[in-house]
């Protein structure tokens, strides 16, 4: 997209909002900026770590709900970038996934941290998913840490992500807006408007343009455009009925990696990007939804959500480099040219009963399905040939090479349902028992184009479930256990392989306990949860037979977690959190030159050992407030063998805002203060770099 496209899509969302708030301007707008930060204290929030709508401190597992505005305030710029500043998640995004990849207590990758919209699950195809786009149309993001099968069915073995759209306003107008300029001539343009237009009718509509030319030093361009719109129908006080569409046009940083030379870093080779000029990476996503919501008596409520996702994603890259320290030059390959069509309809639908049983004592049921279909096409140039040998100091990227076409590799179609149930028996005022199962059934078909022989037919099962019980010996204190079960694809479920087809999920089961304490009349909080993870049934070799492919692996995660947030004064707030985990294999070999070699007691690649978070907020000259925060990630592996170590790194960045008026606010910030070089991936020959030392400044406005 060049940059005239950029401003004709800017100005098309922008006038789209201006018409909005033309037809809404006999409702004056009261909405008051969000104007500084403060510690997010509250433990009482209704989240997504239960469809019965319990609380924080009612579940008895690890949650936290990142706020959307104070992720915006905050400057964050992805989904991502906000959901790594919670306890114990890492980044573990690239391209090839969608930039969009998470770690959680020991695990990583899509198939074991599991991202949600609105609670409704998005199918992962090839390891990626690249939507939602943009912090802007959020309100929240939940986190749940550890497995959440019992949610949303297989693939959250480390988590799930549930990220909640902005919805109607139906009791007031919302009218704001954003301009930012920042390092390498990066561009945000962005607005929200929303509120009752008559009749039972609200809406809300929202986009947001983003543009910047990269910090490499070449074809490092990347945009992004996100337009979320949604109306809601309020036919009785307890029946309504919302449309809602959402979508994303993302150019993501055509950025691999950057080679190691002889397994170290290179600090001449940090804003090469070694990459193609015709390189791309360019993903739409559309998401379209009807949900229902009928309040039928003071204990019953029936719930519906109809729905329609599209995702197209085109790849053109050359992924990777090796350096040579005897020559100094650069060898690529992996000449990749994939397109991915992707189409999922759904439809999930529960009801809850919540009956008094007398006294204290009450009972909260829900029961539910979902279904899903998935239609998915691969389109690629395999086996991925091509390959150039560079001089990454006198650098020609030349263009894209294949020595064969890119046609239709493989088709699937998948039908996924389940049901499920969560219950919360209220015994008394400190007392709650809360439980939950899933069973979900799968149908994959695929179609090998090219090797018809190759396709086949497969169903899947999978049982998910947890039980766990919350004391409250004060009503600021939550003790709580639980345990939880749930499973993992082997690869990506809907894209499983021929060589993979025989082999089915893998289990896994956690043990839970933990304490959350509100203190200070509300203005603190924190928790600590100690967990213990196995999976069960990896592929590894039959130590008899290294020729034969078993599902005979396991690997365990032990550790703690611990959180704080604290509102000191109006002025003053401080917020921190630290993980400590021992993840380990333990029945697990591979094999190297033609001999298995036993894994058994190494750290899985990609997975720190410890991470901290802390930041802090100061309103010291009643107009401005002062912002500090940093990130800690302790070293890693990029291999099974654990023998190449990838550093740990410090992150530090700062902010300052001016809030000018109840109305309008200027924010500036600069990221990686001290120009830290860390890598966020790795594999056993490049390193992805986080981006150096940036600053940006925005304008925040209240219409």
């Amino acid at each position: 997209m060049t940059i005239s496209r950029f401003a004709l899509c800017a100005a098309t969302s922008l006038a789209a909002l201006s018409s909005a708030a033309h037809a809404a301007e006999a409702e004056p707008s009261d909405t008051i900026l969000v104007t500084g930060l403060r510690a997010e204290t509250s433990l009482d929030t209704v989240s997504s770590g239960s469809r019965l709508g319990l609380t924080v401190f009612e579940t008895p597992a690890s949650i936290e709900v990142l706020d959307g505005d104070a992720i915006r305030a905050r400057g964050d710029i992805s989904i991502q970038e906000a959901v790594s500043r919670a306890t114990g998640i890492t980044f573990q995004g690239s391209p090839g996934n969608g930039n969009t990849a998470l770690a959680a207590r020991g695990f990583s990758g899509h198939g074991s941290v599991q991202l949600l919209v609105d609670g409704m699950r998005l199918f992962v195809a090839s390891g990626t998913l690249t939507f939602p786009v943009d912090p802007w149309t959020v309100e929240r993001v939940d986190v749940l840490r550890g497995p959440s099968s019992v949610i949303s069915g297989e693939g959250a073995i480390g988590g799930a992500i549930n990220v909640i759209m902005k919805k109607p306003v139906t009791d007031r107008t919302v009218m704001q807006a954003r301009v930012a300029y920042g390092s390498d001539n990066a561009v945000q343009i962005a607005g929200d408007i929303g509120g009752p237009i008559g009749g039972g009718l609200s809406y809300r509509l929202t986009a947001s343009a983003t543009r910047s030319d990269g910090w490499l030093d070449r074809n490092s361009e990347n945009q992004n455009l996100a337009i979320s719109g949604a109306l809601r129908w309020d036919a009785t006080p307890t029946l309504s009925f919302t449309l809602a569409s959402d979508y994303g046009n993302v150019h993501i940083l055509p950025y691999f990696g950057t080679p190691l030379n002889d397994g170290r870093f290179d600090k001449r080779l940090r804003e090469i990007n070694f990459n193609i000029t015709d390189s791309e990476n360019h993903f739409r996503d559309s998401w379209t939804r009807l949900s229902t919501e009928w309040q039928a008596s003071d204990t019953v409520t029936l719930r519906n959500a109809a729905y329609y996702l599209q995702s197209n994603r085109d790849y053109l890259n050359a992924e990777n480099y090796r350096f040579s320290p005897a020559t100094g030059l650069v060898t690529r390959g992996d000449y990749l040219n994939i397109i991915h069509r992707q189409d999922q309809y759904g439809d999930r639908g529960d009801i809850t009963i919540r009956t008094p049983l007398g006294g204290s004592v009450e009972n909260s049921l829900l029961v539910g399905f979902d279904v899903n279909r998935i239609k998915f096409r691969h389109i690629n140039n395999s086996p991925y040939g091509g390959s150039s040998v560079v001089d990454p100091f006198d650098f020609d990227p030349g263009s894209f090479i294949s020595p064969v076409p890119t046609t239709l590799g493989f088709r699937t179609l998948t039908i996924q349902y389940s049901l499920f149930m969560e219950d919360q028996l209220k015994l008394s005022d400190w007392l709650s028992l809360v439980g939950g199962f899933r069973q979900d059934w799968y149908e994959l078909e695929r179609i090998d184009a090219r090797t018809p022989a190759n396709g086949f037919k497969r169903k899947y099962n999978s049982t998910s479930g947890r039980i766990g019980v919350v004391l409250n010996p004060t009503p600021d204190t939550s003790l709580y256990g639980s345990f939880t079960v749930g499973t993992d694809p082997i690869g990506t479920l809907i894209t499983t392989s021929n060589s993979q087809k025989d082999f089915g999920l893998s289990p896994a089961r956690q043990f839970e306990v933990g304490v959350k304490q509100r203190f200070l009349d509300g203005r603190g909080s924190a928790s600590i949860a100690l967990f213990d993870i196995e999976k069960r049934r990896l592929l590894s070799p039959d130590p008899d037979n290294r020729l034969i492919t078993q599902q005979i692996g396991r690997r365990t995660s032990k550790g703690i977690e611990a959180t704080l947030a604290l509102q000191l004064t109006d002025a003053f707030g401080i917020e921190a959190n630290g993980t400590v985990l021992k993840a380990r294999f333990k029945e697990f070999g591979e094999i190297v030159g033609g001999a298995i070699i036993d894994r058994a007691g190494n750290t899985p690649p990609g997975i720190p050992s410890k991470t901290a978070n802390i930041s802090a907020n100061w309103r010291f000259i009643e107009p401005l407030q002062a912002r500090v925060s940093a990130r800690f990630v302790d070293k890693r592996w990029s291999n099974n063998a654990n023998s190449l170590r990838v550093p740990g790194y410090e992150v530090v960045d700062v902010g300052l805002r001016w809030t000018i008026s109840e109305k309008v606010a200027v924010d500036g910030r600069v990221s990686n203060v001290f120009d830290k070089i860390y890598s966020t991936g790795s594999n056993s020959s490049q390193w992805l770099l986080g981006a150096p030392r940036r600053f940006d400044v925005r304008l925040d406005m209240s219409l």
